[in-house]
């Protein structure tokens, strides 16, 4: 077997090293959930036309019995606080962020794989193709992650003073449409280059 090519070795380890970081961050955000901590913080944005209720003015630091939830600066972009956070509301804070980390790590298997074969020096295989199509798809789950960031909020103020808080998901992840749906027509090329390179050898 040919020795790949040196921006093959080097796309394979940056790759690597993403998964790696992206899997100790997985692992420390778990722990987070689990640790002891005074307050929990979660970066939000707040429409204060929209909102129902003046319970969205609270005072300037995070204070109140435990689970209290608050904002700080309440303007288009605030801090949701949560004093002495219980282990659900921990994870409620940080499961957007662990979707898009188990999301990005699937993402990055399909990618090693892509990469090493092309190793054999032909990447137009139906295989790849699928993989391809696998990665367009996970972005595109990746847009979705608002819509469940969304649902985390409302969980997390309802029955407190900020029900009626219009608040909203700091990220929008609109990138992972446009990329998503950019590989999914990258997988079409190459599905349909594996069967022109089938209907040619099928000539030779």
């Amino acid at each position: 077997m040919a020795r790949p090519q040196a921006s093959i070795r080097i796309l394979e380890l940056t790759v690597w090293l993403g998964l790696g970081v992206a899997l100790i961050g997985l692992v420390l955000s778990l722990y987070a959930v689990f640790s002891e901590s005074r307050t929990n913080t979660r970066y939000v944005s707040v429409n204060p036309y929209a909102t129902a209720t003046t319970a969205d003015d609270p005072a300037p630091t995070p204070t109140g019995p435990p689970g209290t939830v608050s904002l700080v600066e309440p303007a288009f972009h605030a801090t949701l606080t949560i004093a002495k956070p219980s282990p659900w509301q921990s994870f409620l804070l940080i499961l957007p962020e662990l979707l898009l980390m188990l999301v990005l790590c699937a993402v990055a298997v399909f990618l090693l794989l892509l990469l090493r074969s092309f190793r054999e020096g032909d990447p137009f295989t139906p295989k790849n193709a699928r993989r391809l199509s696998a990665i367009g798809i996970l972005l595109l789950c990746v847009a979705a992650i608002p819509g469940v960031d969304q649902w985390i909020l409302q969980a997390l103020v309802s029955g407190t003073p900020l029900q009626g808080a219009a608040l909203h998901a700091a990220e929008d992840y609109n990138w992972a449409w446009i990329v998503g749906f950019g590989v999914l027509a990258l997988a079409e090329f190459f599905r349909q280059g594996s069967r022109l390179r089938h209907d040619v050898q099928g000539l030779v």
